[in-house]
């Protein structure tokens, strides 16, 4: 019987040709047991939305000539609306055609300095104050100045006689409404620039104006004729200036109203804004 031979154990030809199948195998099990990351939003915030900024000519609160809008108010609505993340566009207009706008329904729109009276509460919505005036004056010829100045009150001096003459369209506060309701006075109304109005007192066609002490001061100090002729006197009983508010379109929604109001608080306590104020009142 032949003896059994057994063969000598055969190595492999490569140590590493042998640890590859289990280098596979953890490279499987390592990436089955790796937490899955998460993947990075690469979208870019919104861009703010366009909001129309109406301005009509009304210095020194805000001007609007061919070649530019500004003023006091307007940089006040233009700082705060960017801060509310809006994109403002500014388009220039007359007070009356602006409210005609609004009335229609502005989609998404604001007007800078308005009064808010009841009447228009129902066509638009109001954010603010925006500013709040030095208290309002009356307008008269110099030679006159001692009328306005011995009348005990607002209601005698409107019950002398004196022919007012007031802008057409606009609000001169809820003290000069009631008074003139209790006289039974019925103002001159016209839609003249401001200028032209005071020059009918000084023409002699009218007597007295009210208007805000910031714009009767710009008005005389800027026009010499009107400056010589006429004088400001304070209104008999002091009634405070009404605040001027930003006038918002229905259009624009509860959430942006919000915004905006906060940046208007915001607004109020910044150094920029003190200074506006100041340049209004140096008037």
């Amino acid at each position: 019987m032949a003896p059994h031979r057994v063969r000598p154990h055969a190595w492999p030809r490569s140590f590493c040709a042998c640890l590859r199948p289990l280098g596979i195998l953890l490279l499987v099990l390592g990436a089955s047991a790796a937490p899955l990351r998460p993947v990075l939003a690469t979208t870019s915030a919104p861009a703010p939305r366009e909001i129309t900024v109406y301005v009509y000519h009304r210095p020194p609160f805000f001007t609007a000539t061919p070649e530019s809008q500004g003023g006091p108010l307007v940089e006040m609505t233009l700082i705060a609306l960017e801060r509310a993340d809006l994109k403002p566009r500014l388009v220039t207009s007359t007070f009356t055609e602006i409210l005609a706008t609004f009335r229609a329904g502005a989609p998404f729109a604001c007007v800078p300095g308005v009064y808010r009276t009841p009447e228009r509460e129902s066509f638009a919505r109001f954010s603010g104050p925006l500013y709040v005036p030095l208290p309002p004056v009356i307008v008269v010829r110099r030679a006159d100045a001692g009328l306005a100045a011995s009348a005990r009150s607002l209601d005698s001096l409107l019950a002398g006689g004196l022919r007012v003459v007031l802008g057409d369209g606009y609000w001169y506060g809820g003290w000069l409404a009631q008074a003139l309701q209790r006289t039974g006075t019925s103002p001159t109304r016209t839609r003249q620039e401001n200028a032209l109005m005071l020059r009918s007192i000084v023409d002699g066609t009218h007597d007295i104006s009210f208007m805000s002490h910031e714009e009767a001061a710009h008005l005389l100090r800027t026009h010499p004729d009107l400056g010589t002729n006429l004088t400001l006197r304070p209104v008999p009983g002091n009634p405070v200036g009404d605040s001027r508010y930003l006038m918002l379109a229905k259009g624009v929604d509860a959430a942006t109203v919000a915004r905006i109001d906060m940046a208007l608080r915001e607004l109020a306590e910044t150094p920029r804004y003190r200074e506006l104020v100041r340049s209004l009142h140096h008037e």
